[in-house]
């Protein structure tokens, strides 16, 4: 979501919390804020015209937020080929990752999220990962099986940069502890 709709969502909610505990608190009177504003902002016609702007502003706003959420991971990389168009959804894709990196013997608890835009497809990779692996050996291999498998999943031409995020670091004896800190959620990916 773009910088200006958050702002305004940030300004919308603060102005209403202020009027809110402003009210309750009786600091401040509707009626007093209502008469205002029928009497400064609606007598102008150029005040008018920018009060009607402003609240279509923030409809179309919040109809682009709710957009946003609705169609986030519905998301699909599509592939054109000589015989017809390609999709794979994000989804397919972190799952293959996940039971790609699960047989890893360094990582645990892997979570990749996968997203996919104009510029190429980025990849970001949390996970616990055993102490005794040396790490940039350990995530460098990691990052190219993984460049290397999308690559030859959805093509050269895509632009495919992994991100690798270590949650935490697990000892020889404290791998039961963390099993039990973060259970796997059932069914999550229907």
């Amino acid at each position: 979501m773009g910088f200006l709709a958050i702002l305004v969502y940030v300004f919308i909610s603060f102005f209403l919390g202020f009027v809110m505990i402003g009210s309750a608190a009786n600091l401040i009177e509707l009626t007093n804020i209502v008469f205002y504003i029928e009497k400064e902002v609606l007598s102008n016609v150029y005040l008018r015209v920018a009060f009607g702007l402003g609240g279509v502003l923030i409809i179309l706003f919040c109809i682009r937020y709710v957009q946003h959420i609705i169609y986030r991971r519905e998301r699909a990389i599509i592939s054109e080929s000589e015989y017809g168009k390609v999709s794979i959804t994000l989804f397919a894709i972190e799952d293959m990752l996940k039971n790609m990196l699960e047989t890893e013997k360094g990582f645990s608890h892997v979570r990749p999220k996968v997203c996919a835009g104009k510029r190429g497809v980025n990849v970001i990779i949390k996970g616990n990962v055993r102490s005794e692996v040396n790490f940039l050996s350990f995530t460098k291999e990691v990052q190219e099986k993984v460049r290397e498998k999308l690559l030859n999943l959805l093509g050269e031409d895509k632009d495919i940069k992994v991100k690798i995020v270590i949650k935490k670091m697990i000892f020889k004896g404290a791998k039961k502890i963390v099993e039990a800190e973060e259970p796997e959620i059932p069914y999550r990916y229907y």
